[in-house]
């Protein structure tokens, strides 16, 4: 069953009503988040949050915060993996990028713009002042605690001037162990939350480590919302295909050989692989068809449509899980295996994640679907406690 963690942040806890000193109410609220990226997992994580919150009620709006540093528009950025470089296929990686980046960024920004309300866009320099237009400010999920954020105040709210209700909602850490460099910055922002809560368990430990609570876990918001508004017909006619979604590394053995044992069982059946054309990439010579120029929503309908998905993307799992889509997820990153352990461990799919195409046929991975119902209840059971958490660091009546 969920561990269903204590809620003590900042001695905010259940027995007390939810309420910490600092609670007003909700008033307006914003939140701040990786929503800004053509990443199909962070847009639409940013979308469920917003759409959960503006169904409760709330007035919500999206802080349109996009660091200085952010190099999106740059087309023939991420061109591709060092260890897998040669000419041909740095020219075939050029041409891709050359013809679908643009299209692919028009889509994401018209999915922001037409389907969430946004602010006025701000950066480092001016996000500080534009925190004073909300009552309450939301921060996660997504990697935003990862590394590279530590040394920065954004995620963080490390604002002395922001005086309103501080919440993170699935936050991420990456991974687990903290600098000294960082501690004491980390210390003060985050001992300033109202409310924590975290997306696993080396998130959790991250927590811990710097304030010495233990926060809750919530669902990742894409488990919060059914998406039943979007994405419907892009493939709807289509015939039974694999899905293939890899946004890193290879597979230990290779990803044509873990197709190979996908056809096995499922069948010779067309490959459709969907590639991030501004991301890095690579090129995925084993599928009947490449799709580079896909937005949220024709993202979804892919998934929604499979006979199997293959990937190594978290929110690719999620989606499956979500769609009831047979699949199997890999890791070969340690960056990625730690979502992947807790993903497994808490929705008891671990038979279905694996690190090596080996590891397929000992765990048995292709040989049973998934067992929906009882993930489906955990799922459920999750989604309960996470919106209470919700409801509790919010204010909402339900």
């Amino acid at each position: 069953m969920i561990d269903l963690d204590v809620l003590r942040v900042k001695a905010c806890s259940v027995a007390n009503g939810g309420q910490s000193s600092k609670m007003r109410n909700i008033g307006e609220a914003g939140i701040l988040t990786f929503h800004y990226s053509t990443n199909f997992g962070g847009v639409l994580q940013s979308y469920a949050l917003y759409k959960f919150l503006e169904h409760r009620g709330i007035s919500v709006e999206l802080i349109d915060y996009i660091p200085s540093t952010y190099h999106g528009q740059k087309v023939y950025r991420n061109i591709g993996f060092k260890s897998d470089f040669n000419v041909k296929r740095l020219l075939q990686r050029m041409r891709v990028k050359h013809k679908f980046c643009h299209t692919s960024m028009h889509k994401f920004e018209h999915f922001r713009r037409s389907s969430m309300r946004l602010s006025s866009g701000v950066d480092e320099s001016t996000l500080r002042v534009s925190l004073g237009d909300y009552d309450t400010v939301v921060v996660g999920s997504d990697q935003i605690w990862g590394l590279g954020q530590r040394g920065k105040p954004e995620y963080f709210l490390g604002f002395d001037e922001f005086k309103g209700n501080k919440v993170s909602y699935a936050a991420d850490s990456t991974i687990a162990e903290v600098s000294e460099e960082h501690i004491d910055k980390l210390r003060r922002e985050l001992g300033d939350f109202d409310r924590i809560s975290v997306r696993n368990k080396h998130s959790q430990k991250f927590v811990e480590t710097v304030i010495g609570e233990k926060p809750p876990i919530v669902a990742d918001p894409t488990l919060l919302w059914d998406f039943d508004e979007l994405g419907r017909g892009f493939m709807s006619d289509s015939d039974p295909y694999i899905l293939v979604y890899v946004l890193g590394k290879d597979i230990s053995g290779s990803n044509r050989k873990a197709i190979e044992e996908i056809k096995r069982i499922y069948g010779d059946l067309e490959v459709y692989a969907i590639v991030i054309p501004t991301m890095k990439f690579n090129i995925c010579d084993y599928a009947d068809k490449v799709f580079y120029d896909l937005g949220p929503e024709e993202w979804l309908d892919m998934i929604r449509n499979a006979t199997f998905v293959y990937t190594d993307s978290f929110h690719g799992t999620l989606f499956s899980l979500k769609f009831h889509k047979p699949f199997l997820a890999y890791y070969a990153e340690e960056m990625r295996a730690t979502r992947f352990i807790d993903l497994a461990e808490r929705y008891q799919i671990g038979r279905y994640i694996v690190s090596s195409v080996d590891e397929i046929e000992a765990k048995g991975s292709l040989l049973e679907t998934p067992d929906f119902a009882t993930i489906d209840q955990l799922i459920e059971e999750h989604r309960a406690f996470s919106i209470r958490f919700l409801e509790e660091a919010l204010g909402i009546v339900s």
